[in-house]
């Protein structure tokens, strides 16, 4: 199990899905491995020779080290908040170097094909009301990345938003520990 981080923090909501979700797979007895994106300072910028194009590209030792997890692993975890209706810039640009052609995808007759297999669990933090997300905006923050990108790739993906992040108490927590109990079997 591969979970992504994307926080820079571990004291509110994100963090507190993060500590469940580890609980969880330690009593289950499934090994995982957390990239803490933060936390290893990674450069979500996408440089000039990394850029794809006309079948020649750059790729970094340490994009290639993500590569390989992604490529061994079969189920993953992406934790993060919704920023300005958007995943955090450094999960778009783990995403940008990591999801390259001919690794993620490659176009077959013009038609997108996803190299990579597997399945997702999504779980997202916003302060707005999850029925705002949903209603009004058609939880565009999730569809980017389990339809645009992972399921683009190859990968099944399903979101969970948290919506109402702002206050967190105990009430909070019993909500997120349900959300995760219920949906922590969509990787089986």
């Amino acid at each position: 199990m591969l979970i992504i981080y994307a926080h820079p923090n571990k004291t509110g909501h994100c963090g507190y899905i993060l500590k469940k979700v580890e609980e969880t797979l330690k009593k289950r007895n499934i090994p995982y491995l957390i990239l803490d994106l933060y936390a290893l300072n990674y450069l979500p910028v996408l440089q000039p020779d990394e850029h794809y194009t006309s079948n020649h590209c750059k790729i970094s030792p340490e994009t290639k080290e993500f590569q390989q997890l992604l490529k061994e692993e079969e189920r993953f975890i992406f934790i993060y908040p919704t920023w300005w209706n958007n995943m955090p810039a450094i999960l778009k640009g783990f995403f940008d170097r990591t999801m390259t052609n001919h690794f993620a995808y490659r176009y077959v007759n013009f038609i997108p094909r996803g190299l990579l297999r597997g399945k997702a669990l999504v779980f997202t933090t916003t302060g707005g009301p999850a029925l705002i997300e949903k209603l009004l905006l058609g939880n565009r923050s999730l569809k980017l990345i389990t339809r645009d990108i992972l399921g683009f790739c190859g990968i099944r993906a399903k979101g969970v938003l948290i919506g109402s992040a702002r206050k967190f108490d105990s009430e909070k927590k019993i909500f997120i520990d349900k959300v995760i109990e219920k949906n922590i079997n969509f990787l089986n």
